[in-house]
């Protein structure tokens, strides 16, 4: 069996258009073959990991036709990518087509969504043309874009920060950014109390989230804004940040069950002690799109 796409990576809403070529082995009578665009998801926690996958459109193919052994076929089929343009549709289990001799009459329109391609440390949403034939099972990869969105504007404390010191993330980019990009931003840190930091850091954390469990937190990028530094009540620091992306970042996603998400961290690192922290999120995408 043979699986090429007219591209690898698509928006969405975009249509991939496959070709398949498949030789039989042996002769089959009335084959039942299914060329579908699926979607899985995978995590990957303490040692196990699940995947979950379902076709989000597909069709049967070579519907009435027997094939014979060793005789190349060749079918193309128009798959079409969801356009997403609601997180989760609220939408009944009613079957894409109202045709049982047709594929999508399995696929139900709650099930046509899926998010966009991002491999993390532990969780992964890709995307795969797959060919079902007796005796086999296809996949070839293809990617699926993130579509750039607008970005939180409050900064949160992390635990008990906000007891120690106000700290804030502005001047920030207003909506998704590309991996690879330069971020520019101000650091402002209002003290509670008087406190002597080490320094003052902008971190840049890959987080990601099973419902209320965090699965990874790694911090992947970081920019030193101030060195040693006393700090005052009603003396607040106001200091500019610029924060280079990694090129390789996967993009930010959010599903019904679990998010990969790139998260700012503004730190007053503070010795023999927890430090102060606020934290802004970053959406990200990737540069392709």
């Amino acid at each position: 069996m043979e699986i090429r796409t007219d591209r690898e990576v698509y928006r969405p809403g975009d249509t991939v258009r496959a070709r398949v070529r498949l030789t039989p082995g042996t002769d089959l009578p009335d084959p039942e073959i299914v060329v579908a665009l699926l979607h899985a998801d995978s995590i990957s926690e303490s040692g196990s990991s699940w995947t979950d996958s379902w076709a989000v459109d597909g069709r049967y193919v070579f519907q009435g036709r027997s094939l014979r052994a060793g005789e190349a076929v060749e079918v193309e089929v128009d798959l079409r990518v969801p356009d997403r343009s609601l997180p989760f549709p609220d939408v009944d289990d009613d079957p894409l087509v109202d045709d049982p001799e047709d594929y999508r009459y399995e696929i139900l329109r709650s099930e046509v969504w899926g998010a966009p391609t991002s491999i993390g440390k532990a969780l992964r949403s890709e995307w795969f043309v797959q060919v079902i034939a007796p005796g086999t099972d296809e996949r070839a990869a293809i990617t699926v874009l993130a579509v750039g969105g607008p970005a939180e504007a409050a900064t949160e404390p992390r635990g008990d920060s906000d007891r120690l010191a106000r700290i804030t993330l502005d001047g920030l980019p207003q909506r998704s950014v590309p991996a690879g990009a330069t971020v520019t931003g101000r650091l402002r840190v209002d003290a509670r109390t008087e406190l002597d930091a080490r320094a003052l850091r902008v971190d840049l954390v890959l987080v990601e989230t099973q419902g209320d469990r965090v699965l990874t937190a790694e911090r992947k990028a970081s920019t030193t804004v101030s060195g040693p530094a006393r700090l005052t009540p009603g003396a607040p620091r106001d200091l500019a940040f610029s924060l280079t992306l990694p090129p390789d970042l996967t993009p930010s996603i959010t599903t019904e069950s679990w998010a990969i998400s790139w998260v700012l961290f503004g730190v007053v690192d503070l010795p023999r002690r927890e430090d102060a922290v606020g934290k802004r999120m970053l959406p990200v995408h990737d540069p392709r799109a």
